[in-house]
């Protein structure tokens, strides 16, 4: 039985049009994955689905008495008030009571024992996943769910794919996580330029799929291409339209010069740019740090060697991104000491995100930093890198307010690297990245001469 459908949805946003002419359906039992570039309207289609946003054209379908539940990106709570009446505030009065027990269950295993605590005091992972405790207990039929596995830790993501393997109605979320793809997902929807390519299956089936369809158009172009080399040899002969045949080829000629050109899927490219780095690197000596009485580090001494690959991983709240800040100098030790060496270059990549003047537009930001930048392939201005890193000509003159916030992280990413460091400290560097950022990133990190120091919950 379809449950919800969406017909010839347009949108535009911000100038972008971001959906054109789409359409999609939602069959009972289906766990669809929404994947994309960020910045392609991922997060735009699923508020049209859950009624949070209008379409600028098109109609969408809900069977009658169909109840959604929506996770959106940044989970909406009061100002006050406790975390359990907060995660209960958009039950019916009449079912409050009786979710309770439930709601208290889901916390406890999120990782929430205190629910009397006032929402305001929790951290944004903490408020992540008051906010799936709040979409999971809403009676529905369908849950619609935002980047769910951003900014909680391995153990939830864990226990939340366990919840939603058992979630008997359907799904719809957007996610970067390649893993809770492949796990959860039975149908994989690809956003690009403005439409929609609907794989069945998995994640792994979807890129089997995604690589023949692109293998085809590049064949189709390959023959295209010949056979209008040859059209237009015989038009450069002198043809003329004098019989019915001729008319005819004139015509395909023309077609075959007007036709639209298969272009390959958009890629970031990122090339290894790195500063020299001597033999001294980072040195930890003996440092200690406890924030509000709880201890996160003692008498912790470490030296890291110029190729250091150092994964950090840990439950939110033991001091993962403490570390990072006080190795950036952010933050200082309680007791013991760090040294840099002289030519050591950090490249700080933080979780947070620097604050960005939104009025600034996007090449000024880059051009801030660096106006060129020589890669191992030689000397690339800031518009070349803005254009490898998915920002056109049109984008890179576009004011910062305009971008998504994915698209703000890329951007952020592109400015830490401009600087050539030598040593990477990246906090949770996957999030809010999509999918093709990603890859492209790893591939880079391989290549990358200096040392990398990660903090991440991507499995």
């Amino acid at each position: 039985m379809i449950l919800l459908t969406a017909q010839n949805i347009s949108k535009t946003y911000m100038e972008r049009k971001v959906l054109d002419d789409v359409s999609f359906f939602l069959n009972e039992g289906d766990k669809v994955g929404i994947i994309g570039i960020n910045g392609t309207g991922k997060s735009t289609l699923l508020k049209i689905l859950a009624g949070a946003e209008e379409a600028d054209s098109g109609d969408i379908i809900r069977t009658n008495g169909i109840r959604i539940s929506y996770l959106p990106q940044i989970p909406e709570f009061g100002d006050s008030g406790s975390v359990l009446e907060q995660v209960l505030l958009h039950l019916p009065k009449d079912l409050r009571q009786a979710k309770e027990y439930e709601a208290k269950s889901i916390l406890e295993k999120l990782g929430i024992s205190d629910q009397q605590r006032d929402i305001s005091t929790l951290s944004g992972g903490e408020k992540r996943r008051a906010g799936i405790a709040a979409a999971l207990i809403q009676p529905s039929d369908v849950l619609l769910l935002d980047e769910p596995t951003n900014h909680i830790d391995n153990e939830t993501a864990q226990l939340l794919e366990d919840l939603l393997m058992k979630y008997r109605g359907a799904i719809v979320m957007v996610t970067h996580d390649r893993y809770f793809l492949n796990k959860i997902c039975s149908k994989i929807v690809e956003i690009d330029r403005g439409k929609l390519y609907v794989c069945e299956g998995s994640y792994s089936d979807y890129l089997m799929q995604k690589a023949q369809r692109e293998a085809d158009a590049e064949a189709a172009e390959r023959k295209n291409r010949s056979l209008y080399r040859r059209e237009l040899e015989w038009i450069s002969r002198g043809a003329r339209a004098r019989g019915t045949k001729s008319k005819d080829r004139i015509e395909r000629f023309e077609a075959l010069k007007n036709r639209e050109v298969s272009v390959a899927a958009e890629k970031v490219q990122l090339q290894s740019v790195s500063s020299r780095l001597g033999r001294k690197t980072i040195e930890i000596e003996n440092i200690s740090k406890t924030i509000d009485g709880k201890p996160l580090i003692t008498d912790f001494s470490y030296i890291v060697s110029r190729d250091a690959r150092i994964g950090i991983v840990g439950r939110n709240g033991e001091g993962k991104s403490t570390f990072l800040k006080m190795l950036h100098g952010d933050i200082a030790p309680d007791s013991g000491r760090i040294i840099l060496g002289d030519t050591v270059n950090i490249g700080y990549f933080s979780q947070e995100c620097e604050s960005m003047d939104p009025s600034v537009r996007v090449i000024e930001y880059i051009r801030e930093t660096a106006d060129i930048v020589r890669t191992p392939d030689g000397t690339v201005t800031a518009s070349q890198m803005l254009e490898r890193f998915l920002f056109n000509s049109e984008l890179q003159w576009n004011r910062i307010e305009k971008l998504s916030g994915g698209e703000r992280k890329r951007l952020y990413l592109l400015k830490i690297l401009m600087t050539a460091p030598n040593i990477l400290l990246l906090d949770e560097p996957t999030n809010d990245l999509d999918i093709t950022t990603l890859t492209i990133l790893e591939d880079y990190l391989e290549s990358f001469s200096g040392a990398v120091i990660a903090v991440s919950h991507d499995r």
